[in-house]
């Protein structure tokens, strides 16, 4: 019995010594950005808490299972989960809590206003910062509330800048429960399945997330135009949004209250030609309904080169028919003609098609000429679209990209410069060899926020004029023209799909959506190959390393932690080129192969001994030809700039302009486009500045 019960005293002593006690938190101190940080571009504010094992305590906002099919999750997180609140905090106040693979009848018990207390770990999801629970325990719910906490009501101008632009300050309602009210529905923008756009009486949009399974599983999405008396839902942050940077996810159905009356739907607008010429009328059609009335009136309203606007009163094609008709009259001139379809119902309740007209319309140009690929690409509005989408068209141009570049990516530009580029998709399209000057017929069509011309299936429908021309050269142009913008953004969207080039770019983040490191799927590390550059404006824009032929690597992958062509932040190269692609909101230059990185210059951290004085080695080795290795030193972290001068003292190449911690560097400096002679390289931090010579022989 003795035995037994020192038995019973050791194991209850080691599981004392042994168990882990992590700190108590709040989730304000999970959240919290100080104001001087919020304004800071690119605007990724992970937590200070990031990685950390924390406990904290909230109420629960959303039970983590369907009440009507308990074995479905309510949100779509990578897992189950839900909303946690703060119980003493009003803003910085709201997370939310992943299942995270672990097995728990408690969990799957918790329910709206509970009060628990839990053990996990802080990490971030894009920019949305999460818990992923590491255990949860029936003692862990330690109190009952009758009720969640309310909704927070604020607009969407709280929100968002009159010009669209995010207001960052908000990030303190992440995670947090809202109340938006008096708004309409809009079909252009969606995050897919069950979610949709909103806007407000100022024309300032929002996007409605699909996180909720009810929403996106069950529910249907409402008409364009909907008016909606309130929605309520949860801030959630994005950077891979077309528009706008904060969305709200409503959880339970009875989150969003629709108007009572609904306005009529637009759809199927077109107009009888593609191609119009100066004495051509065009004749518009379009469907109008109204499911709880009757369309009383329909409008097609138009302007000439963006003057005045005029209406033509539509009529249905025949009695009691839902097509209606007007005929844009022939102008007599080239030029620029849009136009959008304005519907009114026996309720007074009108709609437009498209719903933005400030952001898009419908529209044409009138030519005496063909049609080229900057005519099919251009538009003056930010909603992105061509005016040629969903229309047959024939242009020509050079392929810049194949097959043997992107795999199932083919590209051809008409000359240089803006508008100049497009995609071309189909099997026909794959026989493609860059330098072929073809001629394409086939549909123009908008995919994600990039237009193509797609379904290009027939022989019939590419003529090959010739082959071996000459690859239109790249457009040079500076890191700020393209930055961070969203879709539609002028001046990027000019070069979607036109083959363009950087100079002299630094790395300054090796992961654009998240930690430097390997991807680790929903819920970890993000990692998609996308890179930060900038050149000498300052301004960081992307680069994808994952889609081209070559060995370049953001260390995406486990297996590229020590490969020779792994880029990391503080890497620079004399250029960068590539086709502009846009993808999940983001513009990105897409490099095709290894020709397309120039003068690669990697920076390593050979030591991690701290160094006690500012040291500059000879280059090694030399004479070189084309590359040598340059090796510092700084004791003291700084701005540190190692640079290459000729014998004219001119500069010549930028190895290293960036912030540096104490340690010793190496760095592989490519002379390929220099002459043979005498170079000078400087290394500057503080105070300290070091020259030596090097000879470059070829």
């Amino acid at each position: 019995m003795k035995l037994k019960i020192f038995t019973v005293f050791m194991i209850f002593a080691f599981a004392n010594i042994f168990a882990q006690s992590y700190p108590e938190v709040s989730v304000r101190d999970i959240q919290f950005i100080p104001d001087s940080l919020l304004a800071v571009s690119p605007h990724d504010y992970a937590s200070p808490l990031k990685g950390d094992t924390v406990v904290i305590t909230g109420v629960v906002m959303n039970a983590p299972f369907r009440y009507d099919d308990p074995n479905t999750a309510v949100l779509h997180v990578g897992g189950a989960g839900f909303y946690l609140r703060d119980t003493t905090n009003n803003v910085w106040s709201g997370i939310i809590v992943r299942e995270n693979g672990i097995t728990s009848s408690a969990f799957n018990a918790v329910d709206t206003a509970m009060v628990v207390k839990v053990t996990g770990v802080v990490n971030e999801y894009y920019t949305t910062t999460q818990f992923n629970l590491i255990k949860f325990e029936p003692e862990d719910v330690v109190a009952f509330k009758s009720k969640r906490p309310a909704p927070t009501v604020l607009k969407i101008s709280d929100f968002v800048n009159p010009d669209g632009t995010p207001k960052y300050e908000m990030e303190k309602y992440e995670g947090m429960y809202v109340e938006i009210r008096n708004v309409t529905v809009t079909d252009e923008i969606s995050v897919g399945p069950g979610g949709f756009g909103i806007f407000d009486e100022n024309n300032l949009h929002m996007y409605v997330g699909n996180q909720s399974d009810y929403y996106r599983s069950t529910l249907p999405v409402p008409l364009a135009g909907t008016k909606i008396q309130y929605i309520r839902g949860f801030i959630e942050t994005r950077t891979n949004l077309d528009n706008g940077w904060f969305m709200i996810d409503p959880i339970y159905p009875d989150d969003i209250k629709y108007g009572s009356n609904l306005p009529p739907r637009i759809s199927q607008v077109k107009r009888d030609s593609a191609i119009v010429s100066p004495q051509q009328a065009v004749k518009v059609t379009a469907k109008a309904v109204d499911v709880d009335g009757n369309v009383k009136e329909a409008w097609l309203v138009y302007r000439f080169n963006m003057g005045t606007a005029d209406s033509i009163a539509m009529v249905p094609l025949s009695a009691g028919d839902s097509v209606y008709t007007a005929t844009i009259p022939a102008l007599g001139d080239t030029g620029f003609v849009d136009y959008y379809i304005r519907g009114i119902d026996n309720a007074g309740l009108s709609a437009t098609s498209p719903n933005n007209t400030t952001n898009g319309r419908y529209f044409y140009k009138v030519l005496n000429r063909p049609l080229t690929i900057q005519d099919v690409q251009y538009t003056p509005f930010t909603s992105g679209y061509s005016g040629y989408n969903g229309y047959t068209v024939t242009v020509r141009g050079v392929v810049t990209a194949d097959t043997s570049d992107f795999g199932t990516l083919v590209y051809m530009q008409n000359g240089t410069g803006p508008w100049s580029g497009i995609q071309l998709f189909g099997t026909e399209a794959l026989k493609l060899h860059k330098g072929d000057d073809v001629t394409v017929t086939a549909m123009v069509m908008e995919s994600h926020g990039l237009t193509r011309l797609t379904d290009i299936d027939s022989p019939l429908q590419i003529v090959v004029n010739a082959t071996g021309a000459d690859i239109p050269s790249p457009a040079v142009i500076s890191t700020d023209l393209i930055d961070l913008s969203a879709s539609g953004t002028q001046p990027a969207e000019a070069y979607e799909s036109v083959l363009i080039q950087y100079n002299n770019v630094t790395v300054v983040d090796d992961n654009a959506d998240g930690e430097s490191g390997p991807d680790e799927g929903s819920g970890g590390n993000r990692n998609f190959g996308e890179m930060l550059v900038a050149d000498t404006s300052n301004i960081a824009t992307r680069v994808e390393t994952q889609d081209g032929n070559h060995p370049y690597n953001n260390y995406w992958d486990a297996s590229q932690e020590n490969d020779p062509y792994r880029i990391k932040t503080g890497d620079h190269f004399d250029a960068l080129v590539g086709i502009l692609y846009y993808s999940y909101g983001n513009y990105k230059l897409d490099p095709r192969n290894i020709n397309d990185f120039v003068g690669f210059t990697g920076v390593k951290k050979i030591k991690n001994d701290l160094p006690t004085r500012f040291m500059l080695s000879q280059n090694y080795p030399n004479p070189f030809n084309p590359t040598t290795v340059i090796r510092y030193s700084i004791p003291q972290a700084g701005n540190v700039t190692l640079k290459v001068f000729n014998v004219l003292g001119k500069e010549v190449r930028t190895l290293v302009n960036n912030f540096q911690h104490p340690g010793s560097y190496s760095v592989n400096f490519n002379a390929a486009g220099l002459a043979s002679g005498l170079y000078f390289y400087r290394l500057s931090s503080g105070n300290f500045v070091s020259v030596k010579k090097m000879l470059l022989i070829k």
